[in-house]
């Protein structure tokens, strides 16, 4: 036998734990990325990577006790991360807990980067020096402050969906409910007791409470009070406990997510996003009216009409430091007889009556068509929904016997050539608009124009002067027809004559003076108006196009349109005063410089399938003031 000696194998203690350690550090790291999504930066990666290398090398020189004082925290974090990992969320559709009374819904796939973009601009550093905003501004502010003391933090919700839903909670008040897709950062929330006493340290109070039967967390206390409940994947957030019972109630039927009519809307108005997309914007107009109600009192007219025959909208917020825009679509609802529904079915057509309006028109609205006799046919049913229209068949039969149209018989021999039936209009061609032109020099005196495309001139000589003739020989006028700048100027005394189209939208014109000018028919209660038309067409007025600003503005929008509304800020802002009550006066000229700064805005829609195809656009720059531009708060 050798004497040799053999080696023997040498125990180390605690060879196996340090590898342990090291692959419960590397593992616990790999599971908070992956859980938390967590950016954390390769230093500090590569920090912790080499400080358990270290500790793993030195594991053996260790004493026993700071081997358990480092594995027992290790061994409960690795348990705590296998729970999460392991944890199975119920997937909710955020939409699911939106209520089907929302205002308006704003929707932001990625809120951090979306909010600081957006709070950059000049329009919003503007706006938000506005009373009306002060409260959101300074809270803004506070979000801006947050934001940039804490980035990884608010990390954990960047990239996640966010919608900020409006509510009504009284007649008078509306509040917010806030929903975010966590994914899997939802399962956070079972962490959530752990934070009580962390929230306490820090001086805010976190109650457990129950919300409608839902586990719910109130931070913070009286009217500073928010409600947080996290429902698998998404989170649920206000400052109303109405609002956050009204979310739960609607989780159990959902709305949104099982209406086609607005989750297509919704669909279609992604066609437009683009890397400068900010947010959707969704509008429900059947709540509309009350929401406007809390900042103008009663609403009527034209807000009214689209709360009743409007559904929804669903536009794509694009903003720059020059201009917004919003662009989407609008639904109709197809079960009520009303304008929207009529131009909805039907091809546009050009906008001509910019080329007629001057420079300084403070409001225009444009209605485009294809056909007027189709769209006067469908408009006459929609006639017979409104209250007068006893009064419109009235109107009807007085114009058909002025112009000697029997209306048992629908021809007469002059257009059955052309082979029409009589509508006593069919001189219209493809476009009926309605503006307001100023007719001082200050703009405090401002006459409504209406602007009707003729492009059979002899046809609608013939018919109004017609009418003219008729209307003298059995009424004394007192209005002699002249002359200005080579064209005639009569008067048409005919009550109702515009109710035959918009009901009450004309009713601005009782007494209208009349000229005929190339392819237009211009009317206005006001003869300096028509003089200013008049001035336009002849050549010694700039029309709209010939502003530079209008021009840039107007290039945004489609030429051919079903409807376009027009508003120049500047230049409509005298005129504002003069329709309102004092107190309401009081409140324009103290905003001044936040209606003057959107220089030029317009909507248009241009009728696709049923639904409209929207855009809506304002131009901002502030009044005269380069200095002030360039000093916006920041």
């Amino acid at each position: 036998m050798s004497d040799t000696p053999t080696a023997k194998k040498t125990n180390r203690k605690g060879g196996i734990t340090r590898w342990i350690f090291l692959g419960l550090a590397l593992g616990l790291l790999a599971v908070a990325q992956f859980i938390l999504e967590l950016d954390l930066s390769y230093p500090i990666i590569g920090g912790i990577a080499g400080g358990t290398l270290l500790l793993t090398l030195i594991w053996r020189r260790l004493p026993r006790l700071i081997h358990w004082i480092l594995l027992l925290p290790l061994f409960a974090a690795a348990g705590l991360a296998g729970y999460l990992y392991f944890l199975k969320l119920d997937r909710h559709d955020i939409y699911e807990y939106v209520p089907k009374d929302a205002i308006f819904i704003v929707e932001a796939d990625n809120p951090i980067e979306n909010w600081k973009s957006l709070s950059k601009t000049k329009i919003w550093r503007h706006m938000k020096t506005n009373d009306l905003f002060s409260d959101i501004g300074g809270d803004c502010d506070y979000l801006d402050t947050l934001i940039k003391d804490n980035q990884q933090i608010f990390k954990l919700v960047s990239g996640k969906k966010l919608l900020v839903v409006a509510e009504m909670i009284s007649e008078s008040d509306y509040d917010f409910l806030y929903l975010m897709d966590l994914k899997e950062g939802g399962k956070i929330s079972a962490l959530l007791d752990i934070f009580k006493s962390v929230l306490k340290s820090a001086g805010l109070q976190m109650n457990r409470l129950e919300i409608d039967g839902h586990k719910c967390y109130g931070i913070g206390e009286g009217s500073d009070e928010v409600f947080l409940a996290f429902e698998g994947n998404v989170m649920v957030a206000s400052y109303s406990k109405l609002l956050m019972t009204n979310a739960f109630e609607q989780a159990k039927k959902p709305f949104y997510t099982d209406n086609d009519e607005f989750l297509a809307c919704r669909k279609r108005a992604y066609r437009t996003e683009s890397g400068e997309s900010l947010a959707k914007v969704h509008l429900n107009f059947s709540q509309l009216d009350e929401y406007l109600a809390t900042f103008m009192g009663e609403v009527t007219g034209t807000v009214r009409s689209m709360s009743e025959n409007m559904n929804f909208a669903s536009f794509d917020l694009k903003m720059h430091d020059e201009f917004a825009e919003m662009s989407g679509d609008m639904t109709v609802d197809l079960q009520r007889a009303s304008l929207p529904n009529v131009l909805s079915t039907m091809p546009g057509s050009e906008i001509r009556c910019i080329n007629m309006l001057p420079s300084n028109t403070s409001f225009m609205m444009a209605i485009d068509f294809a056909d007027f006799d189709q769209f006067y046919e469908q408009i006459s049913v929609t006639m017979r929904e409104d209250d007068g229209y006893d009064d419109y068949e009235k109107y009807k039969k007085q114009i058909g016997g002025l112009l000697g149209v029997d209306k048992t018989d629908q021809k007469v021999e002059r257009k059955k050539k052309r082979g029409k039936d009589v509508d006593y209009f069919d001189w219209i061609g493809q476009e009926i608009a309605m503006s307001l032109v100023p007719v001082n020099e200050s703009g405090t005196q401002q006459a409504y124009v209406a602007i009707f495309h003729a492009p059979d001139k002899e046809n609608a000589t013939h018919d109004l002067k017609t009418i003219e003739k008729r209307i003298k020989n059995r009424t004394p006028i007192k209005f002699e027809n002249y002359e200005y700048l080579g064209h005639e100027i009569a008067f048409l005394e005919m009550k109702g004559f515009f109710k035959l189209f918009f009901g009450k939208l004309f009713n601005k014109f009782d007494k209208p003076k009349y000229t005929i000018l190339d392819e237009f028919v211009v009317f206005s209660n006001d003869t300096t108006a028509i003089h200013r038309i008049i001035e336009v067409a002849h050549g010694s007025r700039s029309n709209l196009p010939m502003e530079p600003g209008f021009r840039q503005f107007f290039n945004e929008f489609e030429t051919t349109s079903n409807y376009f509304t027009y508003v120049n800020g500047v230049e409509i802002f005298p005129f504002l005063p003069t329709m309102a009550d004092g107190e309401t006066t009081s409140d324009i000229q103290k905003n001044r410089k936040y209606i003057t700064c959107f220089h030029h805005g317009g909507l248009q829609l241009l009728a696709d399938e049923g639904v409209f195809d929207a855009k809506f656009h304002v131009a901002f720059k502030p009044e005269n003031d380069k200095a002030w531009w360039d000093k916006l708060p920041e």
